[in-house]
C-alpha cells in the first residue's frame, strides 16, 4: 500500500476548525502563549553602539557600531524582513557596513544579507565547518516538511509563536551572500570599524556554530547556542544529529570568557554579568543534567523509551526561565543522545525485524473484529481524552484504509487535543499541521 505523507500540501489548505471540541487549557498552553510577549518588535539598545532587532523575523539581526562603519552580526531569513530592520537601523546610524558575520548556516541568519550590504563589499566571516563542502549533505525538503515545525500553514490566532522567534519569515527574495573569510581552528581574530572581534568556534545547534565576543567590551553574541527556551538538541524537522556533549562544552567556554552583555540570535539580550552568567550557567546545567542522566541510563542497559519516561530536569532547572520548553523538549533530547551513541537498535530482538506498519495495522483490526468496533475504541478513548491512544488507533485504520474519513477526523481530533495543551511551540505546530491536514483530506462533514 502507497501511504501519503501529510506533508508538501498545506499552504493552500483552510483551517477547517478554530478551536476543537475536547481542548483543553492547560499552564503548558497559557505559558507558550504568554511567552510571545519575548518577541514583541522593537530595536532594542543593549549598550552604546549595540542594538538587536527582535521580533521581525525568526531570526534576530545585530547591529554593532564602530568608528566608520558598523558589523552586522547575523541578517535574518527574508528580505523583506530584513529591510524593515534596516529600515530601524538608519535611524541610529547610516554608516556603511564594514564587516558581516554568520554565527552559522541556518538560513533565517543569512538570507538578508544583500539588503545590509548594499552596494558595499565588507568581507563576510564563517567558521571553515559552514562551507558546504565541509557540511554534511543536506536532506532536501521533500524527506520531511520543516514548515510543520513552525506551523507555517497555521492561521496566526492558533500559532502563537514560534518558540524562539514570532514566526518563521521566508518573504522576499534570498539575500544571501557567500562568506569571503572562512577561520580554520577555535580562534580568530579581526579588526573592522575600530572594534576588535574574535570569533569563536562553538559546535553546538550546529557543527559550524561560533560565538562573538567583543574582549573590550565584555559583549558575547552566542548564536543557536542559547536563546530563551530548551534548545532543540533534536529538530522534529529532520537534521543530522547534534552532539549535545560538544553543546556542554561550548556552553562552558561561553561561561569561562565572564561576560557583561548576552545577546543572542534569537529572544532578547540579558545585560549585568551577574545575570548573563546565571543564565548562562543554568542552560549549561540544564543540558549537561539530560546528557548525563541518559548517558547513565544507557549504560544501566535502559531502552529509549524507558529513558524517555525516566530522565528529567531536576525542578530548580525545569523551573529556569531559560530552559522552559518552548522549544526543544527534554524527551526528543533523550532519543537523539541515544540515537547519536547507540544507533536506532533498542537492543530489543523484537526490533530487529519489526512487522511493517500496514501489516500490524491489518492485524490489530482483525484483532479488534474489525474497523467499525476498532473506530468505537478510538472514540471511546477520545470521549475520557486519551488523546494519544486515540490518534494510534485511528493510525491502525489508516494503515489499512488511508481513506477512512472517520479515521482521519478521529486522528485529527486528539492531535488537535494533544496540539491544544503543548508548551513546545514545535510540537504544537506539528499536531495542529496535521490534524489540518487531515480534515482538508476528510472533506466536509
Amino acid at each position: 500500500m502507497t501511504r501519503r505523507s501529510p506533508t508538501g500540501v498545506l499552504a493552500a489548505c483552510a483551517w477547517m476548525v478554530a478551536v476543537p471540541a475536547v481542548a483543553q487549557d492547560s499552564d503548558g498552553r497559557a505559558e507558550l502563549f504568554a511567552h510571545s510577549e519575548e518577541f514583541r518588535r522593537e530595536v532594542i539598545r543593549v549598550t552604546d553602539g549595540v542594538y538587536v532587532a527582535v521580533g521581525f523575523a525568526l531570526g534576530n539581526a545585530i547591529l554593532v557600531e564602530g568608528d566608520d562603519g558598523v558589523i552586522i552580526i547575523d541578517t535574518t531569513e527574508g528580505t523583506d524582513a530584513a529591510r524593515e530592520i534596516k529600515a530601524e537601523f538608519d535611524r541610529i546610524t547610516t554608516k556603511p557596513v564594514a564587516a558581516v558575520v554568520y554565527t552559522h548556516s541556518h538560513p533565517d541568519h543569512i538570507r538578508g544579507t544583500t539588503v545590509f550590504v548594499g552596494d558595499g563589499t565588507p568581507e563576510i566571516y564563517v567558521h571553515d565547518s559552514f562551507l558546504p563542502e565541509n557540511r554534511p549533505t543536506q536532506v532536501g525538503r521533500g524527506a520531511r516538511e520543516g514548515g510543520n515545525q513552525f506551523g507555517g500553514a497555521l492561521p496566526d490566532p492558533v500559532r502563537p509563536n514560534a518558540g524562539i522567534g514570532p514566526r518563521l519569515v521566508l518573504g522576499g527574495e534570498n539575500g544571501y551572500m557567500e562568506p569571503t573569510v572562512a577561520f580554520q581552528g577555535e580562534r580568530y581574530l579581526f579588526e573592522a570599524a575600530g572594534i576588535q572581534v574574535e570569533l569563536v568556534h562553538a559546535p553546538g545547534e550546529t557543527d559550524d556554530q561560533i560565538y562573538v565576543w567583543l574582549p573590550e567590551r565584555r559583549i558575547l553574541f552566542p548564536g543557536d547556542n542559547f536563546y530563551r527556551a530548551f534548545p532543540n538538541l533534536y529538530a522534529i524537522r529532520g537534521v543530522p544529529l547534534r552532539r549535545v556533549d560538544w553543546w556542554v562544552e561550548s556552553l562552558a567556554k561561553m561561561i569561562a570568557e565572564d561576560p557583561e552583555y548576552l545577546v543572542p540570535s534569537h529572544t532578547r539580550p540579558i545585560v549585568g554579568n551577574a545575570n548573563v552568567v546565571a543564565a548562562l550557567q543554568a542552560y549549561h546545567d540544564g543540558v549537561k543534567s539530560v546528557f548525563d542522566q541518559t548517558m547513565a541510563g544507557i549504560n544501566r542497559g535502559l531502552r529509549p523509551d524507558e529513558l524517555a519516561e525516566a530522565v528529567r530536569l531536576p525542578e530548580e532547572l525545569a523551573q529556569n526561565p531559560y530552559l522552559r520548553e518552548f522549544y526543544g523538549t527534554v524527551e526528543w533530547s533523550v532519543r537523539t543522545i541515544y540515537s547519536y551513541h547507540l544507533g536506532w537498535f533498542d537492543g530489543n530482538a523484537t526490533s530487529l525485524f519489526p512487522l511493517s506498519d500496514d501489516d500490524r495495522g491489518a492485524r490489530v483490526v482483525e484483532l479488534a473484529g474489525g474497523v467499525v468496533p476498532l473506530l468505537a475504541v478510538g472514540a471511546a478513548a477520545l470521549g475520557r481524552e486519551d488523546y494519544q491512544w486515540a490518534a494510534e488507533v485511528a493510525d491502525y485504520v489508516l494503515a489499512v484504509d488511508e481513506e477512512n474519513r472517520e479515521a482521519r477526523l478521529l486522528k485529527a481530533e486528539a492531535l488537535e487535543a494533544l496540539g491544544e495543551v503543548q508548551i513546545s511551540a514545535n510540537a504544537r505546530n506539528w499536531y495542529l499541521t496535521s490534524a489540518q491536514w487531515l480534515r482538508e483530506q476528510a472533506g466536509p462533514r
